[in-house]
């Protein structure tokens, strides 16, 4: 399983302040600071436009922590109060409609003066006087990502792909199984059926073409049923292992993913840059959750597994 990523943006000025969060959190997750000097992890690269990079790096990590700190001195209602940047403002509002309120946190000063737009969200206080308040405030930042249920579900866009594939053929192909006791081949009651849906690691342009190669390497028999409410008959590949049938799909609606990251990213797509491989694992991960979480709230979680391959 791999590292959940954590996205930390800050004013050029509280870097420190950033670096102490990154170490507090490295452990266990995965951190990347706004300017990362790194060419492999940094989010702003050279060139790149940095609209462009913050909308990019909104589908590459999972949680994202915004320091407000005080760093500008503003007048409200002709009072002086202390701000944090508004590119801080606005980072945060970006990662708050790409990610969600609950995977997004507002990690303040104390001092700072805070705009009753952004009050509903995460807060957590700190001082710059005392580092056990900065220490406190990320451990209950780390609490709140630790308890986000990875299964959560959501509409970009492997989460809705995901939906319709179960819908329209894992929910009724479980279904079928379960109300007539199994399977009949070639003569033979299967009671015991798995479906097993194949994963690649990487989506060629032609998803179709990739499948049929990995089926020409197993030995597979095509089988089909109707399902009431279907119009058309479901068709799956089966293999018969130790006695049980195995369902074997190769589900082609994952291109999907593909051209989401090309309409968002095209540079990114046709270069087959590391931040498209980073994306595509992330949307290639939320596409096995979220069908893991849909047959476990529906009763089929036993009759699923997934075969990842190369």
């Amino acid at each position: 399983m791999r590292k959940k990523r954590i996205f930390i943006g800050s004013s050029s000025e509280e870097l420190l302040i950033a670096e102490s969060v990154k170490k507090m959190l490295e452990p266990e997750f995965e951190v990347v600071i706004w300017n990362d000097t790194v060419w492999d992890t940094s989010v702003f690269k050279i060139n790149n436009n940095f609209l462009h990079d913050l909308l990019k790096a909104t589908l590459q990590f999972d949680y994202g922590i915004l320091l407000g700190t005080t760093d500008d001195k503003v007048l409200v209602r002709e009072s002086e109060v202390l701000q944090s940047r508004d590119n801080i403002l606005f980072e945060l509002g970006l990662f708050m409609g790409r990610l969600g309120l609950s995977k997004c946190a507002f990690v303040v000063e104390k001092e700072l003066n805070i705009l009753s737009d952004v009050k509903g969200i995460s807060l957590a206080r700190f001082s710059k006087k005392d580092t056990n308040s900065l220490i406190s405030a990320i451990s209950t930042v780390a609490s709140l990502f630790r308890s986000q249920n990875d299964s959560s579900i959501n509409f970009f866009p492997s989460s809705t792909l995901a939906s319709v594939y179960f819908e329209n053929l894992i929910s009724p192909t479980s279904r079928y199984l379960i109300e007539n006791g199994g399977f009949e081949e070639g003569g033979v009651k299967y009671e015991d059926c798995v479906i097993k849906i194949i994963i690649p690691s990487k989506l060629n342009s032609d998803l179709n073409l990739q499948f049929e190669k990995i089926k020409k390497k197993r030995s597979t028999k095509s089988v089909s049923f109707s399902y009431a409410g279907r119009p058309r008959y479901i068709n799956l590949e089966t293999e018969i292992q130790y006695g049980k049938l195995i369902f074997i799909d190769f589900p082609t609606i994952l291109t999907g993913i593909n051209y989401a990251i090309q309409n968002l990213l095209p540079n990114d797509f046709n270069s087959m840059s590391q931040d498209y491989e980073l994306i595509l694992s992330r949307e290639l991960e939320k596409f096995v959750i979220t069908v893991k979480d849909l047959a476990l709230r529906n009763g089929f979680d036993e009759m699923i597994q997934f075969e990842r391959i190369e």
